[in-house]
């Protein structure tokens, strides 16, 4: 029988047995979203790189007078040597233009009192107004992005406002997926009233590649013992497999055992959870095995919530449990306390809903289709009340460390 282990068991233990990958390869910035950073990128320059205007306007150093010479004009990009303003003088001066040295104050031109062709005449206005100095964002030496960090567009506008240009990312790993059943049939191919199409292979390869991982469908594996050993033998290449179906005990499921004559040490086999039970996860020596249950919303969701951050957390990100939101449960429902629970349902508006009060199947992929977000309950609850609880987005982001169990 299946050796069940809590789903919180279940979460840590992989993470706790994962070791980050060490290999790395240097790349461009057009080639770096979504890759995790393998070292820390240090500043290379102050930002600003140097003290300029953050209006169109007139700059001047601050004091007491109110009616301002204009001495000069400068526009963003000139260069011109330095120079010092006395109390009286001004210079017009537009938006990124360079503001000489002691300029510390610019005032908008429609804030001024008068403006001629020579002078200003100016009302009270704060010291440091619309300067920006320079280095008042990022001293040159700081950190500016730590190792581990997942590298998003934002990041990408950092670089490159840093002339940065390539970065050095850690190697992601080689993903193999594959499902088990003569009975299933690829999209592409005519199925009879008694076949079911290979869902799970291309859910599962989507949902990666939306975390930011590729991955390669191998195939089908037909139910016969020796094919599927000679077939698993033939993957020890890859660095992660994520099989679907064949998992639990019954005469044709063979996956398990094909792994195990392979060498498989698994970590558990077999989670308190519904939906999703017949789960395994462990390491045919340097692979790490995902064998995910055959109904595709297990598949679908243990994928989630088991392998992505595992995934996140191999590939050298320094964030990987996912981040989750408060929100008010619209309808009560009920759970089986000896079970924990991950529940499809609908955020909208700062409320969440349950998927037909949680009565769907688990091969029903009508309720994933509405689902934009899941509540995972740990065992020990009856239901869950009408009132605050944990909720993970499907497009939610990643922290550090956190707990979304309710």
């Amino acid at each position: 029988m299946l050796n069940d282990i809590s789903l919180k068991e279940a979460f840590e233990l992989v993470l706790k047995n994962i070791t980050p990958t060490t290999l790395t390869k240097t790349i461009s910035l057009n080639q770096a979203l979504g890759e995790f950073l393998a070292e820390d990128i240090i500043a290379k320059r102050d930002a600003p790189a140097f003290s300029n205007s953050a209006m169109d306007g007139f700059g001047f150093k601050h004091s007491n007078s109110k009616k301002l010479k204009i001495i000069k004009t400068i526009y963003a990009g000139d260069k011109f040597e330095d120079f010092e303003l006395n109390e009286d003088e001004c210079v017009r001066i537009m938006t990124g233009a360079k503001v000489p040295k002691n300029v510390n104050t610019i005032i908008p031109i429609e804030k001024c009192l008068k403006v001629t062709d020579k002078y200003i005449e100016i009302p009270e206005i704060k010291k440091g107004a619309n300067v920006r100095v320079k280095g008042e964002e990022i001293k040159k030496g700081e950190i500016l992005i730590q190792k581990g960090e997942e590298i998003t567009p934002e990041t990408i506008a950092l670089l490159a406002s840093q002339g940065i240009y390539f970065v050095k990312v850690f190697i992601k790993p080689k993903i193999a997926i594959l499902s088990s059943g003569n009975e299933l049939k690829e999209p592409w191919e005519k199925a009879n009233d008694d076949e079911i199409y290979n869902v799970n292979s291309h859910a599962i390869k989507a949902l990666l590649q939306n975390k930011g991982f590729n991955a390669e469908i191998i195939g089908i594996i037909p139910d016969n013992f020796e094919k599927t050993v000679e077939f698993i033998n033939s993957l020890k290449n890859y660095n992660v497999i994520i099989t679907s179906g064949g998992i639990s005990f019954g005469d044709a499921d063979f996956i398990f055992k094909a792994f195990k004559q392979n060498g498989l040490k698994e970590l558990f086999h077999g989670i308190k959870l519904k939906p999703g039970r017949p789960t395994m996860v462990g390491f045919m020596k340097k692979t790490l095995v995902f064998a995910m249950p055959g109904n595709p919303i297990s598949s679908y969701l243990n994928t989630f919530f088991l392998a992505i951050p595992t995934l996140r957390k191999l590939s050298g990100a320094n964030k990987y449990y996912y981040n989750f939101v408060y929100a008010k449960n619209k309808n009560e429902f009920k759970l089986n306390p000896k079970k924990a629970h991950t529940a499809l349902g609908v955020l909208k508006y700062g409320e969440w809903e349950v998927i037909n009060n949680y009565k769907y199947g688990s091969s029903m992929l009508s309720a994933l289709a509405k689902a934009n977000s899941l509540i995972v309950v740990d065992e020990g609850k009856e239901k869950i009340k009408e009132d605050l609880v944990k909720i993970i987005p499907f497009n939610t982001d990643f922290v550090k460390k956190g707990m979304f169990f309710n």
